[in-house]
């Protein structure tokens, strides 16, 4: 049995050399890590959603509905109503009603089926955040019978809720 005892380890430089780029290696993954965490919790976010929630409704009438449900916006960011939908039918919006004490008239006297929408008196589609807003709707459907309403927005954040007198 013959030991070769004239082995030669590494060179200094070599190892030098190792030794620099493991430690470069073990910072660039701590940074890493570290920055994972850290940036995470300094980052804003730019993709905010609307939310919305229903307080209240009611519903009257007895051979068609009224209903007139309070909505919340509980996002974080304004939302525009675009569409409202009654029993998955979707209903027109009436742009001409100027207050809140006219609003059934003008929906009444219309043979279709309608929706406004008021915050604060005024009529509009947009909804800020953290403010109410009220939903007037016109159904043909008698009120004894459970609708499903559903409300759609520009920013595609929906409300689905279900009515009954």
């Amino acid at each position: 049995m013959n030991i070769n005892l004239d082995r030669r380890g590494v060179s200094p430089i070599i190892a030098t050399l190792l030794l620099i780029v493991i430690a470069v290696a073990a910072v660039v993954v701590t940074y890493t890590f570290v920055m994972g965490f850290v940036g995470t919790g300094t980052q804003t976010s730019t993709n905010v959603q609307g939310q919305l929630t229903y307080d209240s409704y009611s519903v009257n009438g007895t051979t068609s509905s009224s209903i007139t449900a309070y909505i919340r916006n509980t996002g974080g960011k304004a939302v525009v109503l675009n569409s409202v939908y009654v029993d998955g039918v979707k209903i027109s919006y009436n742009s001409t009603a100027n207050s809140e004490s006219q609003i059934w008239t003008q929906l009444a006297v219309n043979t279709t089926l309608e929706w406004a929408f008021f915050v604060a008196g005024t009529p509009t589609t947009s909804l800020d955040v953290a403010s109410v807003g009220t939903l007037y709707i016109e159904s043909s459907n008698p009120a004894a019978r459970t609708q499903t309403i559903r409300i759609v927005c520009e920013d595609g954040t929906t409300l689905e809720f279900a009515v009954r007198k």
